[in-house]
């Protein structure tokens, strides 16, 4: 067991939202902009924001399920794993994935539509229902293993600051923005005020793929269009496939501007990660960002006290899944700078062959640093302490071990 109780921590998961969430958790004066069940062109369940389309369940439900079975439409609650959204039977499958415990964000389809929601007070209405659910309802089942980033509206800099405050009274770990806090297409000092209360208060900062500007995620609610025809839906599918291959380049703009901009200098202690843009590509990046500072840091005026890579490994992390270039460039990338994750119950997870998959991949790897790559680093920018004693039927970590090596066993065997 490792110094910080944890063996294995899962740094990137999400939650797909459960049938009854906006009944359980949206005030009932905004009832009628909840999102409602509907179906896919397939027959599957589907989320209906009242967007001209509708957000299918395929795709972020797959924990179990061979690659080959895998389907964006035609999936339906009942024939998904319960873990994807109920947080005691995630328990159970972290269990059988020997995962002691896991870092959380949202479903990013669903919060992206209550960030564009034209009406403020709608907007923060749905952010709320989701906070309320992930703090108060899905992470009750085990408060040492399961540990959800609270989600920042995109209503502007003092409402981010007055989220980022109760975020820390509702004991979160950490904060997650889809957009700058200040809404618009890019830093600015007003975001000083937002970074320096995150600061203050421990809260590292949490990019996920990318960010939007409030207007544009409005325009693209407003504007929201489905694929009508067989040949449309999979032209789609394979477009956001090649896309998201290289999910970093959606990225690159966003951590330049934290390190070009002097935000680290300003807030030494301020932590931010960017979840699920993997590590193998960012050597290259920070040396060209280097490169890039020392030739025109006079014309332009750069006034940093030190180059941009530095701040990168003094502040900055990054979770990976499936990255061997990413292990095998890890000293580049900062040992300190990365932390592994499946992104469970989204398509890219192995489970419950997490333990396989980083035997895999980090098979040559020193023993101390596959710590810290594996939980070290977790446990140190989360704060993250020893598990508690057993609780209410909770397994102790040693019970834990032995229950998860028996239903992998079983697993397997099925």
């Amino acid at each position: 067991m490792g110094p910080n109780g944890y063996d294995i921590i899962d740094a990137d998961t999400h939650i797909l939202e459960p049938r009854n969430i906006w009944k359980k958790h949206l005030e009932k004066a905004y009832m009628k902009y909840a999102p409602k069940l509907a179906k896919d062109s397939e027959g599957g369940d589907a989320w209906d924001h009242g967007t001209g389309s509708v957000d299918p369940i395929g795709l972020v439900s797959t924990p179990g399920k061979r690659f080959d079975e895998f389907r964006w439409f035609g999936v339906t609650y009942d024939s998904i794993r319960k873990a994807c959204f109920n947080g005691k039977a995630r328990l159970k499958d972290m269990d059988i994935d020997g995962v002691d415990a896991i870092i959380t964000f949202p479903p990013e389809r669903t919060i992206f539509r209550w960030l564009g929601q034209p009406d403020p007070a709608v907007s923060k209405a749905g952010v709320d229902a989701y906070n309320r659910f992930a703090q108060e309802d899905f992470a009750a089942a085990d408060r040492s293993r399961i540990f959800p980033m609270y989600q920042i509206p995109s209503l502007g800099v003092e409402t981010a600051v007055q989220y980022a405050k109760k975020a820390s009274k509702a004991g979160a770990k950490g904060v997650l923005i889809g957009t700058w806090p200040n809404g618009g297409e890019s830093m600015t000092d007003e975001d000083d005020a937002f970074w320096a209360t995150c600061q203050d208060l421990g809260l590292p900062v949490h990019v996920h793929i990318m960010l939007e500007s409030r207007d544009n995620l409005v325009n693209q609610r407003s504007g929201a269009q489905s694929a009508t025809t067989g040949l449309q839906m999979k032209a789609a599918r394979k477009r956001a496939i090649a896309q998201y291959a290289g999910v970093f380049t959606r990225v690159t703009g966003i951590i330049s501007q934290f390190l070009f901009t002097g935000v680290f200098e300003r807030f030494p202690n301020l932590q931010v990660v960017f979840v699920e843009i993997g590590v193998g590509w960012l050597p290259h990046f920070l040396e060209m960002m280097d490169d890039r500072y020392w030739r025109n840091r006079e014309w332009v005026g750069f006034d940093l006290k030190n180059e941009p890579s530095h701040y990168w490994y003094s502040n900055c992390a990054a979770t990976f899944m499936h990255d061997h270039s990413g292990i095998k460039l890890r000293h580049s990338v900062g040992i300190n700078n990365m932390m592994w994750s499946t992104d469970n119950p989204h398509h890219g997870n192995d489970w419950p062959y997490s333990r396989i998959v980083i035997k895999e991949m980090m098979h040559d790897v020193d023993p101390v640093e596959r710590y810290e790559l594996v939980a070290g680093n977790a446990a140190r920018i989360y704060g993250l302490e020893r598990i508690a004693p057993a609780k209410d039927g909770a397994t102790s970590p040693k019970a834990r071990s032995k229950n998860g090596t028996k239903a992998k066993a079983k697993a397997r065997a099925r």
